[in-house]
């Protein structure tokens, strides 16, 4: 009692610098028919951030500094005026090495989390993940061969597309513990009542996920563009598109053999098997009536589209024994004021080994022998299934034999009219209907779990969407200064899961039973408007003599865009679990039912001060609403199910948004001098984003407090979005 706070509520500055540079390079020659082209750029960016989360403590800043690079190559061959080769290689290459970049950061120092108070957690020692610190090495090469071909009335175009992947990352980043402190006093106490490390479960010393995974993607295509009659071109078209899946050049991944209570984990090359019957048929038309003197054009189209899954979806099987594990240590003696010994024994039994590393590198600490498990050679796990603790249970990634290619048909039709005064109309409407799209699913909700593992998250394909939208368009074409694009959208779009990658709000609340999930996708926005426009100041705008360079040259521009809110979903965590399946337990979920009507307002004031004020939940064995409801009037039910939760998925509107961006542009000509050309010019513009300063809040993100029923916070936005930002340019062009 020193008169001296030991914690106190601080506005802190968090300090970044941003800076980035571009390089780019072409070299073209010409040899007869043969045309060669050479293009690279080099991005170089730098960037030095504060840990939010650490309370912006200077030791704990990262610096990244990746690299970005292409190359590409081209060779045209024309052959005759009716036939030419295009042959084009390109590679792209993404590395950085946080390590080499923050060598002011001592990765020897744990990551400590303190917890248990009623603001947000406070963090000691630098951020702490598998990608922290980050080493990339990304390689993509692209190879590409077209022909194309005339025939009277046919333009033929036929060719292969090869796409190989190299994923060289090592995310070994969570090889540096994780240590949890309930309240304050476990800290000065050395005694943390949780710890989060990936360790190797055959020595207990640090994981190594270096990675050395593959893929490739290959295509063939034909195309006829038809010109069946002068006022009506036909388009027809077939691609065939093979998706490898992915691969460890080490062969470093494993893979689980179902059913899950027996499962097994074993060495595969692949986690799923390739789909071969990806045939993607397009069709399409434009006709021009002759009727309206080719002021009107009809245009439409159908097509069939695959798409591979993203590699991250199958790339954390790197992170499966038997070299690797993923551990959560739990629990260690509270030292706070809950009283008693109410998390367990201290250091969780002696498993917890609270450890500086013994340099500053991320991987320096000492091996716990309390983790060197070793494997299980009946599960391929740290333990057999009718033996584990807590401790010893994993986590685990892989795949299903049945995985399949997501694909999606698409089908538009739309009209255009051209008008007086230089404008042209469009009016259409635009379609598609997703299968197979990806979900990562902890198949412990699915079936009876195995106490070998703590989760078993598997990509399943076996949800859909669809998109409807009714699209109108006017612009005007650039004429005596001015040119505006005014578009108006009227869509929906319906989905049972919006994210497909790792991460809360990827989650579903109900994943045993994904047809309940079905509603408004995370960014379906009913109504959406946009307008743009350009002009051309009319001062000396056409006189190229000195007067004109000085003082006319004057451009404004600006965008205006306004669209309805985008959709959000109600849950509860007030109950600890719901139990989805006779498997395994889920938190947070929906509501079971919404028992008084809110207001549907999606106006800023709705969302600062929501309608519910302190919302009033009712949880009871009979959800009677007499049978205490907490605080206020009672609008929504969370008693336990059984059965699907009532409040539908993103049944709930957000903020609507509207906003302006202008520039304000003055271009001064210099005279002909030399190398410079005739056209050299200095241009100076203002960019003005936001330009009337207008508040627009935040949308909801998934199970945050402000989506939670019995929070204080539920119904209020997160914050504001960016406010008037204001940006200067100069730029010499000759």
């Amino acid at each position: 009692m020193d008169g001296i706070p030991d914690l106190e509520y601080a506005t802190l500055f968090l300090p970044s610098t941003t800076s980035g540079n571009q390089y780019n390079g072409r070299l073209d020659y010409n040899l007869g028919r043969n045309q060669f082209s050479y293009s690279t750029y080099f991005t170089l960016f730098n960037d030095l951030g504060p840990d939010a989360a650490g309370r912006s403590r200077p030791q704990q800043d990262l610096n990244k500094q990746p690299i970005n690079q292409v190359q590409a190559f081209s060779f045209i061959r024309t052959f005759s005026l009716s036939l030419l080769n295009e042959f084009r290689i390109n590679f792209t290459r993404f590395n950085f090495n946080q390590i080499a970049t923050s060598g002011n950061v001592n990765f020897g120092i744990p990551r400590i989390k303190i917890e248990g108070y009623n603001f947000s957690q406070d963090f000691w020692g630098p951020p702490q993940a598998s990608t922290t610190p980050a080493v990339f090495v990304e390689n993509t090469y692209n190879i590409r061969d077209t022909v194309t071909k005339n025939l009277r009335n046919h333009a033929f175009r036929m060719g292969l597309d090869m796409s190989p992947e190299q994923n060289n990352n090592n995310l070994s980043g969570m090889a540096r513990p994780l240590y949890v402190m309930h309240l304050i006093w476990n800290m000065p106490n050395d005694t943390p009542i949780f710890e989060q490390i990936d360790a190797n479960p055959q020595t207990g010393g640090p994981a190594n996920a270096q990675r050395y995974l593959r893929s490739k993607d290959f295509g063939l295509f034909f195309q006829d563009d038809w010109k069946f009659k002068p006022n009506l071109t036909l388009n027809l078209g077939l691609r065939y598109e093979y998706f490898t899946p992915l691969s460890d050049a080490k062969n470093g991944l494993t893979d689980l053999v179902f059913g899950l209570a027996g499962s097994t984990l074993r060495h595969v090359r692949t986690l799923v098997q390739p789909t071969r019957r990806d045939f993607g048929p397009r069709l399409g038309f434009a006709w021009s009536p002759a009727r309206f003197h080719e002021g009107t054009v009809v245009r439409g189209g159908f097509g069939l589209v695959f798409n591979p899954p993203d590699d991250v979806l199958f790339g954390n099987a790197a992170f499966n024994p038997p070299r690797y594990a993923r551990f959560g240590l739990c629990c260690g003696t509270s030292g706070g004021t809950l009283g008693g010994d109410v998390f367990g024994s201290p250091y969780a039994g002696g498993t917890i080994l609270y450890e500086l590393g013994a340099s500053h590198a991320y991987n320096s600490y000492p091996p716990n022998p309390a983790l060197a498990f070793g494997i299980d050679p009946n599960t391929g796990g740290v333990c057999a299934n009718t033996a584990c603790t807590s401790d010893q249970a994993v986590e685990i990634y892989g795949g299903l034999p049945g995985y399949r290619d997501a694909y999606v048909y698409i089908y538009s039709l739309e009209g255009e009219r051209r008008l007086p005064w230089g404008l042209i109309a469009t009016a259409g409407y635009q379609g598609s209907a997703s299968h197979k799209l990806t979900r990562l699913v902890n198949q412990n909700f699915l079936q009876a779990p195995s106490n070998s593992w703590t989760a078993v998250y598997m990509p399943t394909s076996d949800t859909n969407a669809n998109y409807n939208a009714l699209n109108t368009r006017m612009r005007r074409q650039f004429k005596s200064g001015l040119m505006f694009d005014l578009q108006y959208r009227y869509s929906k779009t319906i989905d049972q899961l919006s994210n497909e990658g790792p991460g809360a709000v990827t989650n579903q609340t109900d994943p045993a039973h994904p047809q309940t999930e079905h509603g408004p996708s995370d960014f379906d926005a009913k109504h959406f408007l946009n307008f743009f426009t350009l002009y051309d100041l009319p001062f000396y705008r056409n006189t190229s003599n000195w007067t004109g360079k000085i003082i006319g040259g004057w451009q404004v521009n600006g965008i205006m865009t306004w669209h309805t809110g985008f959709p959000w979903t109600p849950v509860t965590g007030q109950i600890n679990s719901v139990a989805i399946t006779s498997a395994q337990t889920i938190n947070p979920t929906r509501p079971k039912a919404l028992l008084t009507q809110p207001g549907r307002d999606t106006s800023n004031d709705a969302f600062i001060t929501p309608d519910f004020n302190f919302p009033g939940i009712v949880n009871s064995s009979n959800c009677n609403a007499a049978n205490g409801p907490i605080g206020g009037t009672p609008f929504f039910s969370i008693c336990p199910p059984p059965g699907a939760p009532g409040i539908g998925r993103n049944s709930f509107r957000g903020p609507r948004y509207f906003n302006i961006d202008m520039s304000f542009v003055k271009k001064f000509g210099l005279p002909h001098l030399g190398l410079l050309g005739e056209n050299a010019n200095v241009e100076l513009r203002g960019n003005f984003f936001n330009i009337i300063n207008k508040l627009n809040l935040q949308p909801f993100t998934f199970g945050t407090d402000n989506t939670k029923v019995e929070s204080a916070l539920f119904g209020r936005s997160p914050g504001g979005l960016s406010g008037r930002v204001i940006e200067f340019q100069a730029r010499f062009s000759f």
